[in-house]
């Protein structure tokens, strides 16, 4: 069982939040790129795109994508995006929080991505890790030994 029950989702939102908030309360902080909407823009379509194909993945192998539901797993997932990240779902995640980001301009906001990988990793990917491991032992080890956590 996990020991947090906090859905990533919300964590990205909150996370979302936090930057809409420096965003607004020090914009003394903000810097201008050429190209700013249009790079942002491209940054969260780069986040979907992964997402999307995350999702994808464990979709067509019949397994869950419930984070907080890890032990109803079929199989392990290490084909496709998966092959380049073991978390691929939270790095689109990570990636999307960049968008705001590059489009608000703010160097605080871009602060918040380390902290929601810190967070991430901490209480959602440790203990989904502890999970597969029992579940799926050498296999798993063997997958974790050969692709990174996030990129």
């Amino acid at each position: 069982m996990l020991t947090l029950k906090v859905p990533p989702v919300v964590v990205f939102f909150f996370a979302l939040g936090a930057q809409w908030f420096l965003h607004r309360r020090l914009p003394s902080l903000e810097f201008s790129l050429p190209g700013q909407t249009f790079l942002a823009l491209a940054v969260l379509a780069i986040a979907g795109v992964i997402g999307i194909a995350s999702v994808w993945h464990f979709v067509k192998q019949g397994t869950t994508v419930n984070p907080h539901k890890p032990e109803h797993t079929k199989s392990l997932v290490t084909n496709g995006v998966y092959g380049i990240s073991r978390n691929p779902m939270y790095l689109a995640l990570a990636i999307g929080l960049a968008a705001p980001a590059v489009y608000w301009g703010n160097v605080l906001t871009l602060a918040v991505i380390p902290l929601f990988i810190w967070y991430m990793n901490i209480f959602q990917i440790k203990p989904e890790e502890a999970m597969m491991e029992e579940k799926f032992g050498r296999e798993f080890e063997e997958y974790k030994n050969s692709v990174r956590r996030w990129i």
